[in-house]
């Protein structure tokens, strides 16, 4: 029977502090505690004979000879100070968190400018002054800020876990998402392998985010980068059925056939992994068929003579201001796959006649600067390097929709085939420094007929390389533009929606007036599914692997010969705190760490 006894609720008798024991018992109510002002203890039940009880056999006899009045105001000050401590601890332990917070922040942005975690010490002493000077009685607060070198590694820890809880917790809502692989060696000479992760979910919100860095210590092959990628997808719980392309940067190890990672990708999913070469690189491969090495080398060399001594470097520089010159150096050519040689070849053709006079006072000569030809291969080079730069820039950052890159790519093809056209007519009308030292009349025409061969080599080396992308020409047109498209050329299962579309003015013009994703955001997700199920699938897809090269970057910075000895695992920590765009939640991390005052 005593088992079926229900046990006694105190918290369901609905009992009530009477605030009159408060004057009678000098007891107080607070934090759902009942506690005697005088001794501190605390009751758990606000019931009158427990109270009563207690004041009468610990506090009755020392506080009988009082008056009422005196009784009061007794009353009043224990109930001040108990006031005053309980708001001492909480203003301290509001300090305490206030400190952690503010440690997390200073650790995170010490990660993401790529400075050293030594440095937290030396913004601690900073802080110190800083306090000293301007608000000296609470120097102290600044004082319990944690920023030792260790301090510092846990703190950019912790962030970089909580970045990676947010983004599994994000992947989960991906409709599709897309990969973009590619591998590079540390200053330790350690194979580091880049995996970014780029998902959309059902309201076209874009997450792109590095999942992972992939420390291989030992082969890079198809099948080692294989397992790392498996292991990638595994810890974010992705869904190999999601995956809707993998961009890498064309290495075999990648696109092999057989033993590439995608292919062996393909095999353990068991799915048609779309894969493709990265935009901006096919580009810059593209930049480096131009046939004109004897230009880039003279112009290397001729740079080297000038910048390699440290005394004719500078005096060049003052040959440049006393001549007012608008340029006041010369920089270095630099064969790095994102930067473009046309910047170099500018400012050496705006430079020529200088550098002729300089190096004649230094004794030096440079017989190409002389040779008619070898100025107008420099001129023609100059020109096409220059709009190959321009093309590069659009298609550098992060973030860019795959669509609008491969139309620039597309503009870029027609822009060459007008070039072509015009060079062989001996128009050089979009070639100014060819405007410039290209011969007038007649002869023009014979020696701008034999650039435009070099330009159509460029343009079939573009179409070449970018074949791959007509089998999506139409999903890409009609994602960018699906008001432009003819409905029997689309899919079958689109072309009633595509016709729904193209008949609403609603629609067109929120299409005209809005952002491409926020249109496709709009649509009615029933009637429309198809259209939005293909704009889902591309707004998922890297169109390179640019943010790859920027967060190499960052290692580099972070990992170099001063900071060898920093372990993969920090390094990782760091470059997913540097390239996230993540916010972390540093309210939920403080409030679960105790704040320790560094040294």
């Amino acid at each position: 029977m005593s088992a079926h006894i229900k046990k006694r609720k105190v918290d369901q008798e609905g009992r009530k502090f009477n605030q009159d024991w408060t004057s009678k018992y000098l007891f107080i109510e607070h934090a759902s505690k009942y506690i005697c002002l005088v001794c501190r203890e605390s009751l758990a039940v606000p019931k009158e004979y427990n109270i009563r009880r207690h004041y009468e056999t610990r506090h009755a006899g020392e506080l009988s000879a009082f008056s009422d009045a005196e009784k009061k105001r007794k009353c009043e000050d224990l109930k001040r100070k108990l006031l005053a401590e309980q708001s001492i601890f909480t203003r301290a332990k509001s300090t305490s968190e206030a400190a952690t917070r503010a440690s997390f922040r200073i650790c995170q942005l010490i990660a993401r400018s790529g400075r050293p975690f030594t440095d937290g010490d030396f913004v601690k002493e900073c802080l110190m002054v800083a306090s000293e000077e301007m608000c000296s009685d609470n120097k102290s607060v600044f004082q319990d800020i944690s920023l030792s070198r260790m301090t510092v590694q846990r703190r950019v820890h912790d962030v970089a876990a909580d970045l990676t809880e947010q983004l599994v917790s994000r992947s989960s809502q991906f409709v599709y998402y897309s990969l973009a692989l590619d591998e590079s060696t540390d200053v330790k000479d350690t194979a580091q392998l880049l995996v970014f992760i780029r998902g959309v979910n059902e309201n076209f919100e874009v997450t792109q985010e590095l999942a992972e860095l992939c420390s291989m210590h030992g082969r890079t092959t198809g099948e080692e980068i294989c397992k790392e990628v498996i292991a990638v997808a595994e810890k974010l719980k992705l869904s190999w059925e999601k995956l809707a392309g993998v961009c890498t940067d064309g290495a075999p190890a990648m696109t092999g056939k057989r033993k590439g990672a995608v292919a062996l990708l393909e095999a353990h999913s068991g799915i048609n992994v779309k894969q493709y070469h990265c935009v901006v690189h096919q580009e810059a491969l593209c930049a480096k068929t131009m046939k004109f090495e004897h230009v880039m080398s003279v112009v290397t060399s001729t740079v080297n003579l000038i910048r390699a001594r440290g005394l004719r470097h500078r005096k060049f520089q003052e040959y440049l201001r006393e001549m007012e010159h608008e340029y006041t150096d010369i920089p270095y050519h630099t064969e790095v796959r994102w930067l473009s040689r046309g910047s170099v070849l500018s400012r050496f053709v705006g430079l020529k006649d200088d550098i002729i006079a300089f190096l004649e006072e230094e004794g030096q000569t440079i017989p190409e600067l002389e040779d008619e030809q070898w100025l107008l291969d420099l001129a023609f080079l100059t020109d096409i390097s220059s709009h190959l730069n321009t093309l590069n820039t659009v298609l550098q950052g992060k973030d860019h929709l795959i669509t609008d890159m491969v139309s620039a790519v597309y503009a870029f093809q027609e822009k060459l085939r007008l070039f072509k056209l015009q060079l062989e007519s001996g128009n050089v009308a979009h070639f100014p420094t060819c405007e410039k030292m290209f011969p007038v009349g007649e002869n023009r025409k014979s020696v701008t007929a034999t650039y435009a061969s070099h330009v159509a080599a460029l343009l079939a080396e573009f179409q070449g390389r970018f074949r791959n992308f007509e089998s999506e020409k139409a999903s890409y047109d009609l994602f960018r533009d699906p008001f432009s498209v003819a409905p029997e050329d689309c899919d079958t299962k689109v072309q009633l929606e595509v016709i729904d579309l193209q008949c609403s003015p609603t629609l067109r013009s929120m299409h005209r007036e809005s952002p491409l994703l926020d249109f496709y955001k709009s649509l009615d997700k029933c009637k429309y599914r198809n259209l939005i199920d293909n704009a889902l699938r591309l707004a998922s897809l890297f169109g390179s692997t640019y943010v790859c090269e920027q967060t190499f970057s960052i290692m580099n910075i972070n990992k170099n010969r001063l900071r060898s000895v920093m372990t993969d695992m920090t390094l990782r920590d760091v470059l997913k705190v540097a390239s996230s765009a993540l916010v972390p939640d540093i309210k939920n991390m403080s409030a679960s760490k105790k704040c320790n005052i560094s040294h």
